[in-house]
């Protein structure tokens, strides 16, 4: 057991109390670290493991997570991601600080940083150090809603998508960046949700979730922003390359969207739902999807197609069928989830 295990883990023993109480004293340390003294309450929950947790409601101490980040030990390079851990990692305080003025490419890092993440300002700049808080309350954003959020901005790409090969004008795609932006940080933003879900119960609660559950949703967030890469790839290349003329809306690859379109708009609504038969349903669709792909690449590569235009169609079957792949993981990932709530603990 490491040391900060050890601190948070002590053995009491259970003492009957009037003939008919059983009680356990609370340790004194942490009696004092939430600033509760005799009388005050505290309020203890029965977990379905069979735990009890002692939650000190009437503490008057408020504590907020600092990370310090000294520049002149890490490579501008890797500066962005020091700032993402310390936002994932549930920072309210992040103090950089340099041994020489802030250079112009690591102020751009900074606001980068900034843009690229929810509730994250400077508020002190000077020239050797930079303060940045988050003004962001937890509790005040509802996670399923940012998940569906999410789903939503990846599945208006590909609609936007499907319109171009229909002969749309371009100019529907002028904010792809702007979605794939968003989609990234609303994945920052859940996955520093779900860190603190697993610290503390009264997030916990508010957001009406369990750990165990933010756990499994984390990994759904994550497959959520891998299949909103691949809207955006779609994206980028209609605006990039010729789209070959002639295409034929029910025929492959594109006769596979509105089928993953049906199966994703299913699975997300099972987010609240109990329904496991419409999973199973949205999962079968997606592989059958996902292997019709796969052949039409096979054949693709025999085919006497210009090659401008197989370049083209092979690379829109393949951001299609990694985003299938994807949403099957969704699936397996809402099955947990399902399974996890059905179960119930008995004694052994």
């Amino acid at each position: 057991m490491s040391d900060a295990s050890a601190n948070r883990s002590e053995v009491r023993k259970i003492q009957l109390t009037g003939g008919s109480t059983y009680i356990v004293s609370l340790p004194k340390k942490w009696v004092t670290d939430h600033g509760l003294s005799s009388k005050d309450q505290v309020r203890i929950e029965w977990r379905p493991s069979g735990t009890l947790r002692v939650i000190a409601d009437a503490s008057s101490i408020k504590r907020l997570r600092l990370v310090n980040i000294e520049c002149n030990e890490i490579p501008d390079h890797m500066l962005f991601d020091h700032l993402v851990a310390a936002y994932l990692a549930g920072a309210h305080k992040i103090n950089i600080k340099s041994n020489k003025t802030f250079s112009r490419d690591q102020k751009r890092i900074f606001r980068k940083f900034v843009r690229s993440t929810s509730g994250m300002e400077i508020t002190n700049e000077l020239d050797y150090e930079i303060e940045l808080i988050s003004l962001l309350n937890p509790t005040e954003m509802p996670f399923f809603s940012s998940i569906n959020r999410m789903y939503l901005l990846l599945s208006s790409q590909i609609r936007d998508f499907s319109e171009i090969l229909r002969g749309g004008d371009l100019e529907i795609l002028d904010d792809a960046d702007e979605r794939e932006n968003e989609v990234d940080a609303l994945r920052l933003l859940l996955e520093r949700q779900a860190g603190e879900i697993l610290e503390s119960a009264s997030i916990e609660d508010s957001l009406g979730t369990s750990r165990w559950e933010a756990a499994e949703l984390c990994k759904l967030v994550r497959t959520l922003e891998r299949m909103g890469d691949h809207s955006y790839n779609l994206c980028d290349l209609a605006r990039n390359y010729n789209v070959p003329g002639g295409i034929n809306m029910n025929s492959l690859p594109v006769s596979v969207i509105p089928i993953w379109q049906t199966s994703i708009k299913l699975l997300m609504a099972n987010l609240r739902k109990r329904k496991i038969s419409e999973i199973h349903k949205a999962k079968s669709q997606l592989i059958a999807a996902r292997a019709d792909l796969m052949q039409y690449e096979e054949e693709l590569r025999r085919s006497d197609i210009a090659l401008e235009d197989a370049l083209f169609m092979d690379k829109m079957s393949e951001s299609l069928r990694r985003i299938c792949s994807y949403s099957i993981n969704v699936a397996e990932i809402l099955m947990n989830i399902q399974t996890h709530r059905d179960s119930r603990e008995v004694y052994a």
